[in-house]
């Protein structure tokens, strides 16, 4: 059988020939079975029960926590990241210049944005309306940030 890619490793699933998927429960499922066990370890080294209880208790926090939180979070970073990209929040460095604006990297964290809105809808429940307010505001600012490059583009000289 073939082994799935995951971010942190190779997963390869169980191949016991006698048991069939019916027979499989949560009992049959182990730590070797469900994923990689040996992140920055050398193949074949088992991760200590030390990390491993690290692992669960991370988990553990994250299962505490309502999957729509954790989507939420994430398009507010991409905000954040959007902000980066247009280089509105930038602090000037110990010369006084700040970054160019990178609008195509700016509109691929706002089409993110976007995509995931549009996605979930209603589903993000509290989080749906004040998320979609931060896309109108981010998208509002791209505008301005292009409007204004282009303004200065077209009131500089030609090299």
């Amino acid at each position: 059988m073939s082994s799935l890619w995951t971010p942190s490793g190779e997963y390869r699933p169980r191949t016991d020939a006698d048991a069939a998927p019916s027979d499989v429960g949560p009992s049959d499922v182990g730590p070797s079975d469900v994923g990689p066990t040996d992140v920055g370890h050398a193949p074949g080294e088992a991760a200590s029960e030390e990390e491993l209880e690290a692992v669960r208790q991370i988990q553990a926090q994250i299962r505490a926590t309502p999957a729509i939180d954790i989507v939420a979070n994430h398009v507010v970073q991409l905000f954040e990241l959007a902000v980066v990209y247009l280089a509105v929040a930038t602090p000037p460095d110990e010369h006084g210049r700040v970054p160019m604006p990178d609008l195509a990297q700016a509109g691929v964290a706002i089409d993110a944005m976007t995509a995931l809105l549009d996605g979930f809808g209603a589903r993000l429940g509290d989080h749906e309306q004040t998320l979609r307010d931060g896309l109108s505001q981010i998208q509002m600012l791209y505008v301005q940030v292009a409007d204004a490059l282009e303004r200065a583009t077209a009131e500089s000289p030609p090299a």
